[in-house]
């Protein structure tokens, strides 16, 4: 299957909101994140739908929620620095905010599993990307920044899901978001393991470039420095 099959396709970005992300309460020094401020600053910027959904996944887990704050701010960090668009950096802004969003549809007993999740419990997490683009196809002003919660777990070498996408057929947007996916979930605890440092995290990054990431997105992240800094939260 190309990207010619799917429905992302007939998308056609806009600038709907005509609005720039402001700018999230990160502190570069020490990489630790105001998240109450951030989810502030962020659902400000949209209607009242980005922040039910949040709603939604905070009563679900916490903890997704505050990945998904994170994300979000590093991304328009890292999307800045690469030289995006205020167009685009909208887009990253809205589309990281509802990434995660699909793990509504998991049931609770694997999203908080404390040990290693069998084949088939991660062929149902995989579904996930699934259920959120269901879910926004349902909304016309979701279309712009969609293509970030369905792709995100694409791999640069055609091995990721749902669809298994291959180098540039997977969005921009999605693959800058997947790096940042992986290093905010790498360097935070999870119940069945302990968090990676960030010089151990750098190095699992950059090992993947070529084969899960985008190696010029690899490349600028790891410039950007955020791997230099010690993670306080």
């Amino acid at each position: 299957m190309t990207i010619l099959d799917h429905p992302s396709t007939k998308l056609t970005f806009i600038n709907y909101q005509e609005i720039a992300p402001e700018e999230p309460k990160i502190d570069r020094k020490f990489i630790s994140y105001d998240l109450q401020s951030m989810k502030q600053i962020f659902i400000s910027a949209y209607n009242g739908k980005v922040h039910r959904w949040l709603d939604a996944m905070d009563l679900y887990d916490q903890e997704i929620t505050a990945h998904t704050l994170r994300v979000t701010a590093l991304s328009l960090e890292l999307g800045r620095f690469m030289g995006l668009s205020n167009d685009e950096l909208t887009y990253i802004q809205y589309g990281t905010l509802l990434h995660d969003i699909g793990k509504l549809g998991i049931p609770n007993s694997i999203i908080h599993k404390p040990c290693k999740l069998s084949a088939y419990e991660y062929r149902i997490v995989q579904q996930h990307p699934v259920y959120a683009n269901e879910w926004l196809t349902k909304g016309k002003d979701y279309e712009p920044a969609k293509v970030i919660p369905l792709y995100h777990h694409e791999k640069w070498n055609g091995m990721g899901y749902p669809y298994g996408l291959k180098g540039n057929e997977i969005p921009f947007l999605a693959r800058l978001v997947a790096v940042v996916d992986v290093w905010d979930a790498v360097t935070s605890d999870r119940p069945y393991r302990m968090a990676m440092s960030n010089a151990r995290a750098a190095e699992l990054i950059r090992s993947e470039a070529g084969n899960h990431f985008d190696p010029e997105i690899v490349d600028a992240f790891l410039q950007m420095g955020v791997h230099m800094a010690q993670r306080l939260s």
